[in-house]
């Protein structure tokens, strides 16, 4: 028996595809195979992803250099986010449920509050397993603007 497990990569899914869109922003570094997006759910300080920058949905479709190159520029980020705010823990996680384009989410996590701009970013179910909080934390465009910038500048 055989699986497909390439998923779909039809014209009409990447017409679709909001991570495939020219206007998926903020984006705080690009490389070759990959961009790092900042969430706008800040629910977890900090919390970002590395999209692929071509449309693919499945994970086993992926290059040996897009493997490397996500490799690096998860250490960047990850070393970014150590920098800015010190988190206690990272989740690492291809979810890929709402949107099916292959994208890596990197979730800090924190045993306590931090603060950034002036505001105050909480993760309740530290130690246990990540959970969306609700609801969500949804910054306005001058704090992601701040947020970005700040990460920019540690990515650097």
């Amino acid at each position: 028996m055989s699986v497909d497990l390439s998923g779909s990569n039809g014209a009409a899914s990447v017409e679709n595809c909001p991570l495939c869109s020219a206007s998926l922003r903020p984006v705080l570094a690009e490389g070759e195979h990959w961009r790092l997006v900042l969430n706008y759910n800040q629910d977890l300080l900090g919390k970002c992803f590395l999209a692929l920058r071509r449309h693919a949905e499945s994970i086993t479709l992926l290059s040996l250099d897009e493997w490397t190159e996500l490799h690096r520029l998860i250490a960047r980020a990850t070393g970014a986010l150590v920098d800015a705010f010190a988190p206690d823990h990272f989740n690492y996680a291809f979810l890929q449920n709402q949107d099916r384009h292959v994208h890596l989410h990197i979730i800090p996590r924190y045993a306590s509050m931090r603060t950034s701009a002036g505001v105050s970013f909480h993760d309740p179910a530290y130690p246990g397993h990540y959970a969306v909080n609700e609801p969500a934390l949804r910054l306005d465009e001058e704090h992601v603007a701040a947020l970005a910038q700040l990460l920019r500048t540690r990515l650097a």
